[in-house]
């Protein structure tokens, strides 16, 4: 059922559901002493958990190196690029300057800062910082990397994935200490590089993913709820690719029918399954063993990840469901082990319900991410929406193909 009306015609009922909590208006630090910056080797994604997140890496490679710990067979091998390498690649001198990255990066905000001491207007100083962020940002695209830190990097990958840098498509994450923060609503600010290959392209996407986040829209964000911006630190973690046959989310909670014990999934062929706008097969798996099917999948276009690189389309028609009995097996098995061990890991506070990203390649489940999962408290809980599904009789039949010349009234 859908409702439409002007807002000055809402009821005060109607006008609680679109209520938004406003964040506080103070700016926060962003806690340096908690960050460790002597880290300088690459480190193996199961040798982090969610602790080391703001520590060492952000909370991307943090969450996922808990998974590997605790769902070894369904996370892929991965390496981590923590803070502390990008902060010595900052002690460098900067090209066609007299001071290093990092002292040219704090020179940016302190000038700024006396530039609105002396009176000048938001904007001028606004525009001043990001002429210099961007003059930083291209200068950061073109650092030159380390030897030890190359030589270090491709050990790793070997380590780790068997295979020679630009052997093996990967995943570039970019991963901030600023997304460890309470609050933090900046979600897609930085890089993520998809499925790339060769050498050369993963080389420059380590200094792209560095220079990220000081695009004007990253700085604007952070200028909002930040007293000190230039402690902002990228890590970068590094997945192998997983061509999935098809992808989706699990919610450890039934969404619909908002019992505890049930499980809403949806999922659409090939990567990025059922990513918002998408028509994605979607179950209420119930608590008592039924699964449902809620709505069957109409999306004719997905994508696959080459070996070779980049992203492949493809079409798919719908007289096959995309998820067999095996693979819904596998999802009850799964959400039942997260929901038992996750919330007793270290650095995990809640108890769920958690938001799942994961895929199928050849029947083999793939944790991909998992959250918790946030809903809107009031909606959920709304009489007011509540009211407006009617109460169909279990046992009524509807003629769909002629409705008109059934007996409203009449049960079958």
């Amino acid at each position: 059922i859908v409702v439409l009306k002007p807002e000055n015609q809402m009821t005060p009922e109607e006008k609680k559901l679109f209520e938004t909590r406003q964040r506080r208006e103070e700016k926060v630090k962003v806690p340096v002493e908690k960050i460790d910056l002597s880290q300088r080797r690459i480190i193996n994604l199961g040798k982090v958990n969610a602790r080391s997140s703001g520590t060492v890496c952000g909370p991307k490679a943090a969450n996922l190196g808990q998974l590997k710990r605790m769902f070894p067979e369904h996370v892929v091998e991965g390496i981590v690029i923590p803070f502390g390498i990008f902060r010595e690649h900052l002690d460098q001198m900067m090209p066609g300057q007299t001071v290093s990255y990092w002292e040219y990066l704090n020179n940016i905000f302190s000038q700024s800062g006396q530039m609105r001491e002396s009176g000048k207007s938001d904007r001028e100083t606004e525009l001043f910082i990001l002429e210099e962020l961007g003059n930083f940002r291209k200068a950061i695209g073109q650092i030159t990397l380390m030897d030890g830190f190359l030589e270090d990097l491709e050990a790793s990958f070997l380590a780790a994935f068997g295979k020679k840098i630009g052997d093996i498509p990967v995943f570039l994450r970019s991963d901030t200490n600023m997304e460890d923060l309470k609050d933090f609503t900046g979600a897609g600010l930085n890089l993520t590089l998809f499925n790339v290959v060769a050498y050369e392209t993963i080389i420059q996407g380590i200094k792209d993913v560095w220079a990220s986040p000081y695009t004007e829209r990253s700085y604007k964000w952070r200028q909002q709820y930040l007293l000190n911006p230039e402690n902002v630190f990228p890590s970068i973690l590094i997945i192998p690719s997983v061509d999935v046959d098809y992808s989706g989310v699990m919610v450890t909670k039934g969404i619909s029918s908002q019992e505890e014990g049930d499980l809403s999934v949806a999922f659409n062929r090939g990567a990025g399954g059922a990513v918002e706008g998408q028509a994605a097969e979607s179950y209420l798996l119930k608590a008592d063993g039924r699964n449902i099917l809620r709505v069957p999948a109409r999306e004719p276009a997905y994508y696959r990840l080459p070996s070779a690189g980049g992203t492949k389309k493809y079409f798919t028609t719908f007289e096959h469901p995309i998820l067999n009995d095996n693979n819904i097996n596998s999802l009850r098995n799964i959400a039942e082990r997260i929901k038992r061990q996750l919330p007793s890991a270290p650095g995990i506070d809640t108890n769920g319900p958690f938001d799942v990203e994961l895929g199928f390649r050849d029947d083999q489940l793939w944790l991909f991410q998992v959250r918790p999962f946030v809903e809107n408290k009031n909606a959920t809980a709304s009489d007011y929406l509540n009211s407006l599904n009617p109460d169909i009789r279990g046992n009524k039949w509807i003629n769909i193909i002629a409705p008109q010349d059934i007996d409203k009234d009449a049960d079958r």
